[in-house]
């Protein structure tokens, strides 16, 4: 037989038979499965799969989503929304107790050259096409003011702007701003800043230089001239600013109240604007007005306000108070002041500090009849950091 002949054979036909090897090596016995080895008595186990043969493929779907979806709202409560409701909780038994205490009155302010309560004139209620536009923390930004009252519409004669204080420093242009608001026969209340330009030109004015004009005997319309030697004066960018403005310009800014009491509108009950915060159930007359204009805090242990961060939110406090009352009662409070924490919108009030100045937004509320409300912004470019 030729090679040829022989490689065309099938390889199969090549392998030799060796009846002496023996394919199963092992006992049947090795691979026999022992019913120890399983967590559940094989009728359990042929039970449970005869039972889940007669479920539908879909509901047995459902049923492992479901299953998911409870371990994992079992974890987070564990690890994040339990300790969160305790903390919570906790957080309204403080409030409750503190809704017990007396709040502390301090003696009526009786601040020479200050304005501590006005109220909003009948005639600038939001009625009919007329609106109320409150426009959070200007800072000096008029570029910006001036681009958020184009984009609400705003209609000289028929709005009326309210802006909450700081409306001045920081920015490129403070006195622009005050023109502006006069102008446009704005409201607005003291802020912290403007309480510091007026109460140095005040003590200027009255221990350094007695011959510069007092901003409410002489309204003439030229430069303030503040002398570099007062003794709060020591700032030169306070003293570059209080410079900037004329005699007009700081008596417009002198009329503004430490509180704006607005009236009734509606659904937002009685409204007042303020630069900062109130402490609830003490009289506007009562308030004592550097809070008024700087905290920030409040402590439930004392009922004192603060400007620091070390307490609870004096808005948190609120807001728990004002929804004790029955409606009637019930005041919102519109303010600024509180840039790091930035827009805050609760029910009973409403925070529109958006950080304008350091390159956020300004923020406006805008109030139609009724109580309505919404909220309108731009961007700001920012001036500082």
């Amino acid at each position: 037989m030729s090679r040829d002949h022989h490689s065309r054979r099938p390889l199969i036909d090549l392998v030799h038979s060796n009846s002496d090897l023996d394919v199963s090596d092992e006992e049947d016995a090795f691979y026999a499965v022992d019913e120890g080895d399983y967590l559940l008595h094989p009728k359990w186990r042929a039970m449970i799969t005869r039972t889940s043969n007669r479920i539908p493929r879909r509901l047995q779907r459902y049923f492992v989503i479901y299953a998911f979806a409870a371990v994992v709202l079992l974890i987070s409560w564990r690890l994040y929304l339990g300790p969160h409701y305790s903390a919570y909780q906790v957080e309204q038994a403080r409030l409750d107790a503190a809704a017990k205490l007396e709040p502390a009155m301090s003696a009526k302010p009786e601040f020479k050259d200050m304005l501590q309560v006005k109220d909003l004139e009948d005639k600038h209620l939001p009625r009919g096409e007329g609106r109320l536009v409150v426009v959070g923390d200007v800072h000096g930004c008029k570029k910006e003011l001036k681009a958020l009252l184009k984009k609400v519409d705003f209609r000289e004669g028929k709005d009326h702007l309210v802006l909450t204080g700081d409306i001045i420093a920081k920015g490129p242009d403070s006195p622009g701003v005050v023109t502006l608001a006069s102008k446009l026969g704005a409201s607005c209340v003291r802020g912290n800043h403007e309480d510091k330009v007026l109460l140095s030109i005040q003590e200027a004015a009255e221990y350094h230089d007695p011959t510069i004009p007092r901003p409410d005997v002489d309204s003439v319309d030229r430069p303030v001239d503040v002398e570099e030697t007062a003794a709060s004066y020591n700032n030169p960018k306070l003293l570059k600013l209080a410079k900037s403005f004329t005699q007009a310009q700081i008596s417009w800014l002198q009329s503004c109240p430490v509180i704006l009491r607005v009236g009734q509108i509606g659904s937002l009950h009685s409204v007042a604007v303020v630069h900062a915060g109130l402490v609830p159930d003490v009289p506007f007359e009562r308030q004592d007005p550097f809070q008024v204009m700087n905290m920030r805090t409040i402590d439930l242990d004392t009922l004192l306000p603060s400007e620091t961060r070390e307490h609870t939110p004096w808005e948190r406090y609120w807001n728990h108070q004002q929804e004790s009352k029955p409606e009637v009662e019930r005041t919102t409070v519109i303010y600024g002041h509180d840039r790091k924490r930035g827009k805050n919108i609760q029910k009973h009030s409403m925070g529109l500090d958006s950080g304008c100045v350091s390159g956020g937004q300004l923020t406006a509320m805008v109030i139609k009849e009724g109580g309505e409300h919404s909220y309108v912004h731009v961007k700001c470019k920012g001036y500082v950091d």
